[in-house]
């Protein structure tokens, strides 16, 4: 996992900036890296004016700016309270919650992050917007953690969802850009190895279908769900959907592997 941005280095700015120096700042950089103008491809331009808005959404809100500022500072509060300390006792601040369970997810408190995360989600039942509170960059480093987190302790059912959730928000900001695989490659494993073999085949089909619909896998793999989908009709005894779905397989992979059993069962050639 990547370090939590530092806004003031996206600025071009010190830590002690005022905000006439931000405004400053954020100006220029802006004319620099405006999709309409800037030097650099269209896709990397709208990664960097979107960070330069987020580092400026930030900065100047005192408040926020103020949360945000005790990451970069170790070092005791003068009431005495450390950077974690600072955020639990602003319990009636979502802001602050939110950030707080991020620092203990950085910090390898995970099982105390989830408790309170879900400790959150529970005491709002209309729902939480965490992208609001902490801005697209700290908020996917957070749900990405969260979702390591479920994944680690073999909550598998809240770790896809909370990878599924990355991958797409992802898709608007490129932030995991060239991390992408690694979090869609998450959600294979899961879907295939955890959670289709822990259900009855109708069930597994719903999982398989989610990969092939909403991912963009090689067709090696979109071979191998084929496949799997063919055997789960074969255990439902819909056998030309089997049939269906298998030669869907071959298609895309004729020399697909692991396919003798089901050929067999479906009375086909080798």
């Amino acid at each position: 996992m990547r370090a939590i941005k530092n806004y003031y280095r996206v600025l071009n700015i010190g830590p002690h900036a005022s905000g006439k120096s931000i405004r400053s700042s954020f100006r220029r950089l802006a004319m620099k890296y405006h999709p309409d103008t800037s030097e650099l491809d269209s896709e990397t331009a709208a990664a960097r004016m979107r960070m330069l808005l987020e580092a400026y959404r930030i900065l100047m809100d005192a408040e926020k700016r103020a949360i945000y500022d005790l990451r970069f500072k170790p070092r005791r509060s003068k009431e005495g309270l450390s950077y974690r300390e600072s955020l639990e006792r602003r319990k009636d601040d979502p802001y602050s919650r939110g950030l707080l369970i991020l620092y203990d997810l950085l910090k390898g408190s995970t099982k105390t992050a989830i408790f309170n995360y879900e400790r959150l989600i529970e005491e709002n039942p209309d729902g939480v917007d965490l992208l609001t509170l902490l801005g697209f960059a700290d908020y996917l480093d957070c749900i990405f953690l969260l979702a390591e987190g479920y994944q680690k302790t073999s909550r598998y059912k809240e770790a896809v969802r909370h990878y599924e959730a990355v991958f797409q928000e992802d898709l608007k900001w490129n932030y995991f850009r060239l991390f992408r695989h690694e979090i869609q490659q998450r959600i294979r494993e899961i879907y295939c190895r955890r959670l289709a073999k822990a259900v009855d085949p109708a069930r597994a089909i719903g999982y398989y279908r989610i990969l092939l619909d909403n991912y963009t896998f090689p067709r090696k793999d979109r071979a191998f769900f084929f496949k799997k989908i063919a055997e789960c009709y074969y255990q439902l005894g819909e056998i030309e959907k089997s049939k269906k779905n298998f030669f869907l397989a071959l298609e895309l992979q004729p020399k697909l592997n692991g396919t003798k059993k089901i050929r067999s069962q479906l009375n086909l050639r080798t």
